[in-house]
């Protein structure tokens, strides 16, 4: 008899809405496998639904047990915990335009942190959260879902091109400077500074090295039996470099970081990779 284990599953949300959401994503853990712990990835910002089971976090360094029922994530710059007991969170991962349209508030405001979501939509997380727990399957709670957000954007504030430009550069290996990323958007380094606080948490120098180090994470995962001398970002001087950054944003050496289960987020990378294109939230672009 196999051992029941933790699972991801994702729905892109309806088209209109991908420029600002990358997927929902389901993760259930079924009666016999006790409480689970696993890391989070640095990441964009993400709302989640507890359904039903019971759910706690650790981010920035501050404990959430339980976590907020409807929650806000802000955006992360290192690893938190996650831990769950028989149940499933319903998760929306925003991309930084989605941050913008729905959150509207500066996303360094809530950068490694978590709030109710409550705080954003009133009375409404509420509303849907109850919805979402009434609704019989996964393809019922992505409309409801789909629902809510074409209504917050069709309300929402008008976006500025900049932002998703910004993002692009982000994205793109080769704006690996702040000052590469100014002269293409035709920006001081101080006007973009200003920007990725407000639209990405942080400023854009952690940024730059926090993507070079998810694009190595999911290069060893696509590869695992190649060495890290194989895979490693151009942007790093060597493999003690790589390592540093590891502690830096996981909290702890690469031997031991591959050494844990990762219950829960094994699965939700092989299936975010599978489904989406990308292992890790903060690699993703709009999708089209």
């Amino acid at each position: 008899m196999s051992i029941p284990t933790p699972s991801v599953r994702f729905l892109l949300p309806a088209p209109a809405l991908r420029r600002f959401i990358t997927a929902y994503y389901w993760v259930d853990i079924p009666e016999p496998c006790g409480p689970v712990e696993d890391l989070l990835h640095p990441e964009w910002a993400n709302i989640r639904f507890t359904v039903s089971g019971d759910w706690s976090t650790r981010i920035g360094g501050v404990e959430y047990d339980p976590a907020p029922t409807a929650a806000l994530f802000g955006p992360t710059s290192k690893a938190g915990i996650v831990r769950g007991r028989a149940g499933t969170v319903l998760g929306v991962g925003l991309l930084p335009l989605g941050w913008a349209r729905f959150v509207t508030v500066a996303a360094s405001d809530l950068a490694d942190r978590v709030a109710p979501l409550e705080a954003v939509l009133g009375d409404r997380a509420g509303q849907i959260l109850d919805a979402l727990r009434q609704a019989p399957d996964d393809r019922a709670q992505a409309d409801l879902l789909d629902a809510l957000f074409t209504a917050l954007d069709a309300s929402g504030p008008s976006l500025e091109p900049l932002l998703l430009r910004a993002h692009e550069r982000l994205l793109d290996p080769a704006f690996d400077t702040v000052e590469a990323i100014a002269i293409s958007l035709e920006l001081s380094p101080r006007h973009v500074t200003r920007l990725s606080l407000r639209m990405f948490g942080f400023a854009p120098k952690l940024l730059i090295r926090r993507q070079r180090f998810l694009r190595t994470l999911q290069a060893l995962r696509e590869r695992p039996d190649a060495t890290l001398g194989e895979v490693i970002d151009d942007g790093y001087f060597d493999q003690s470099h790589f390592t540093r950054d590891f502690n830096h944003f996981m909290g702890m050496a690469p031997s031991r970081y591959f050494a844990l289960p990762h219950a829960m987020l094994g699965p939700a990378a092989r299936g975010r990779l599978a489904a989406l294109g990308a292992a890790y939230q903060g690699l993703h672009a709009r999708l089209r």
